[in-house]
């Protein structure tokens, strides 16, 4: 083996134990959302004990902003990484509309479905089928209020998913226009959109230009911004990265993530944050084999469908378990770790007989890991 080869070796082994780590920071910001909608559930039902930490309440808050951060990560790593094309602008957002719009439309007929035999079931004066618009606008990732009142999708899950695709536009217009630049001028716009957005109320439109500028100069845009400067940063530093032993990174990761669902404030939701996303890009002492690694990547492949499936396991999973819930906080916490399994089971089936086999009709092979990074 040649000096090069060796070289190109050794950082193809540092790239493998970078996203094993981030794999498993995917699966927890999942975690996150099922466990505070589990909760919401039972609360609902009256099951809640009393003494629940008043974190659990933004686990899923949490795990969302760590999907954004982990997406402005993985884009600039898409876009920087060595020995690979740059993909063009186009190119780029179709990959991304492709990775993300077929579950989310299966799984917005389905709610709808749902509800619709629900409503044949027990009927609700309330109910009504989506308009034409709003299946329209759900399709085509633009915000716009649903009847009653919140902005948001059909399917409740996809408000996610709008500034996913926001960011997807963003990145492509900075390919378009500056390459592997092109995640500079991105930060500057987020940078842009969060400055003027102290200046931009909710407006009482149901859609339009209005709508869709509140939406998206919210602070919440930031977090795409944290994934982007970390990026450039392990770009920039990569080889100068201190190891860490498995233990140790997740001990962090898991601390970091309880910091930020505290909830202090914005900073410090932000920087623990970027504390959790740096931990899992440092080179990790056996991330990138055995036990871990395995348990990881499947944690990981299945995050986005738990995210966009798990709502239809909790509502018959709480009604099963209130009574047992209600018994006090272990029992409680029992409960939640039962249903992040049975929806990581579910999760990773869906993306293992759906999610694998669209990708791998629409692009003719296997997606990678980094590929199917999302929401």
């Amino acid at each position: 083996m040649t000096v090069h080869d060796a070289s190109a070796a050794a950082r193809a082994s540092v790239e493998r134990d970078q996203i094993v780590p981030l794999q498993f920071l995917r699966g927890l910001a999942a975690s996150g959302v099922v466990v505070e909608h589990l909760l919401e559930r039972y609360a609902r039902r009256g099951a809640l004990p009393v003494g629940v930490p008043e974190f659990c309440a933004k686990l899923g808050q949490t795990g969302v902003a760590t999907f954004f951060a982990i997406s402005g990560f993985i884009m600039v790593f898409i876009a920087l990484r060595n020995g690979r094309t740059t993909p063009s602008g186009p190119a780029f957002l179709r990959g991304r509309y492709l990775r993300i719009a077929p579950l989310y439309y299966l799984t917005t007929v389905a709610i709808v479905a749902y509800g619709w035999v629900t409503h044949i079931a027990r009927p609700d004066p309330a109910y009504r089928l989506p308009t034409a618009a709003e299946w329209l606008f759900s399709a085509a990732f633009v915000p716009h209020r649903g009847v009653f009142g919140p902005i948001q999708p059909i399917y409740e899950l996809g408000w996610t998913l709008h500034y996913e695709m926001f960011f997807y536009v963003l990145f492509a217009i900075g390919l378009s226009l500056w390459g592997r630049r092109g995640a500079f001028g991105v930060l500057g716009a987020l940078g842009f959109l969060i400055a003027v957005g102290p200046f931009v109320d909710a407006p009482p439109d149901a859609y339009g230009l209005r709508v869709a500028a509140y939406v998206f100069t919210r602070p919440i845009m930031g977090y795409f911004a944290i994934g982007i400067a970390i990026a450039l940063l392990r770009h920039r530093f990569l080889h100068r990265l201190p190891r860490l032993p498995v233990p140790i990174m997740a001990a962090i990761l898991l601390l970091a993530l309880l910091l930020a669902a505290l909830d202090y404030n914005r900073a410090t939701t932000m920087a623990a944050i970027a504390v959790a996303l740096a931990v899992t890009i440092l080179p990790c002492a056996a991330a990138g084999t055995g036990r871990f690694a395995a348990f990881s990547r499947a944690f990981g492949d299945a995050s986005y469908s738990i995210y966009l499936t798990h709502t239809f396991l909790l509502g018959a999973f709480a009604a099963l378990t209130a009574s047992a819930a209600m018994r006090g906080l272990p029992a409680l916490t029992a409960m939640a770790l039962l249903a992040c399994l049975l929806c990581g089971i579910a999760g990773w089936l869906t993306w293992r007989w759906v999610e694998l086999p669209i990708a791998r009709r629409i692009r003719g092979r296997r997606p990678s890991e980094v590929e199917l990074t999302a929401p």
